[in-house]
């Protein structure tokens, strides 16, 4: 009975050990992580980029909530989706990212440009490793008949530029039509008061 006790005894602490090692291994990766985003974001924010140039494509007038939106020709499924959400109505590219500008700023100025939303919210939540992630509730017409993923694939089309440059790291959508928006409130109010 005494030597299956040690062999037991043994092989747990060996087991243990090793768990161990792999947390360690795991959070020194987890730490060096986020060390190299710290760096990347200390050293794109201390050199002023330009704008990222974008194709010349003619763009047209944005059509109403109830006409499918237009798109260059030649595009299909998720391109032309990308293509829709970047458009405007006006000759300049809405949206377009100004690096000069703290992103938190420059977020809320392309989405009220783009959107122009009755309700907006955008939170950092990105104070653990130092890595911007962003909270975003947004309240808009312009979502009036969209269904959700096509919703936040529009948003992520717009911050993408942020995305590529390691500007932005995270996202958290919640985008909501004014009447979506009515009904959650009213759901939070009535679960307070019970």
């Amino acid at each position: 009975m005494e030597g299956r006790a040690w062999w037991v005894k043994a092989t747990l602490s060996a087991g243990g050990a090793a768990l161990l090692a792999l947390f360690l291994h795991r959070l020194q990766k987890r730490q060096r992580a986020c060390l190299k985003a710290e760096e990347d974001r200390s050293h794109t924010n201390s050199q002023v980029r330009p704008a990222p140039q974008v194709a010349a494509a003619p763009l047209t007038q944005h059509p109403g909530p109830s006409a499918p939106p237009s798109t260059p020709s030649g595009l299909t499924g998720i391109a032309a989706q990308k293509a829709a959400a970047m458009s405007s109505g006006s000759t300049k590219l809405a949206g377009a990212p100004d690096f000069d500008l703290p992103l938190e700023q420059d977020i809320e100025r392309r989405l009220r440009e783009r959107y122009a939303p009755s309700y907006l919210d955008i939170e950092n939540q990105g104070n653990s490793c130092g890595a911007l992630k962003v909270a975003i509730v947004m309240v808009s017409e312009a979502f009036r008949d969209k269904p959700r993923i096509n919703r936040q694939r529009e948003i992520q089309t717009l911050l993408r530029p942020d995305l590529d440059s390691g500007r932005l790291h995270a996202l958290s959508l919640m985008l909501k039509t004014p009447e979506e928006y009515a009904k959650l409130v009213a759901q939070q109010q009535e679960r307070a008061q019970t």
